[in-house]
């Protein structure tokens, strides 16, 4: 079964909408912070865009051009049952396509030299495709090494784990903070201390899982962390941030 897609993610994402009203909530707070990255372009391209269970249509009726890429076979029809007749509405022109944009991404942003890109909680899965943790870090690392240059933007697991927190209590207010520097280790201390807090805000349990994703952003970026109570026992810990050239 696949982790991070498939018939098993949309019916879990359908059947949480009412708990993860807040996880999403700050997610369009992120989105709508950046209008002067969306601004200079009017096409959006999302890798990883499964159904857009977590992105408010209005977001997207800001673009001319919507184009999503997802492996899973059921994401295209469902991100068009989800959004199809908003971008309608608004006039934009939307096309989905089933691939792996990931192995393809030079192809794809030579298709688009103009769109704003949005890696769409697809960073943090990669561990789970790919052989070896140093793998999974090194392409994570390649894939944003070829963004350089481009506008883009990536909401992603940092941390996932067991947790204390009761279904339905309040989550831990969205959090903003600057990318550290890195250091020769991969680890700062920074993220230790944030890590920290948002496990005593979440009740966190037992050890952790690093999705590897603490050197996605440039130093000096901003980023959003996000609570995102995944299941009842289980909570993600987001990291969100925008990149302009």
């Amino acid at each position: 079964m696949n982790p991070s897609g498939g018939l098993f993610w949309h019916w879990h994402a359908w059947r949480h909408q009412a708990q993860w009203t807040d996880t999403c909530a700050d997610i369009a707070v992120w989105l709508r912070e950046m209008p002067a990255a969306k601004a200079k372009s009017d096409e959006l391209v999302i890798l990883g865009a499964s159904a857009g269970w977590m992105m408010p249509s209005s977001w997207l009726q800001g673009f001319a051009r919507v184009t999503t890429f997802d492996l899973d076979r059921w994401a295209a029809p469902l991100f068009r049952r989800r959004h199809g007749a908003a971008l309608r509405a608004s006039g934009t022109a939307l096309q989905c396509h089933t691939g792996d944009a990931l192995t393809q991404l030079d192809t794809v942003l030579q298709a688009h030299p103009h769109a704003l890109v949005l890696l769409d909680n697809v960073l943090g899965q990669l561990r789970f495709h790919t052989p070896s943790v140093d793998e999974a870090s090194a392409r994570i690392a390649q894939i944003t090494n070829r963004l350089h240059g481009r506008r883009w933007g990536s909401v992603h697991d940092a941390f996932s784990g067991r947790t204390l927190r009761r279904p339905g209590a309040a989550l831990p207010a969205m959090q903003r903070s600057l990318q550290p520097a890195r250091v020769p280790s991969g680890k700062t201390a920074a993220r230790a201390v944030a890590l920290g807090r948002f496990s005593r805000q979440l009740q966190a349990q037992g050890d952790w899982l690093d999705h590897l994703t603490d050197q996605v952003f440039p130093a000096g970026t901003p980023v959003h962390h996000i609570a995102w109570p995944y299941s009842p026992g289980y909570c993600h810990w987001l990291q969100a941030g925008w990149i302009a050239p």
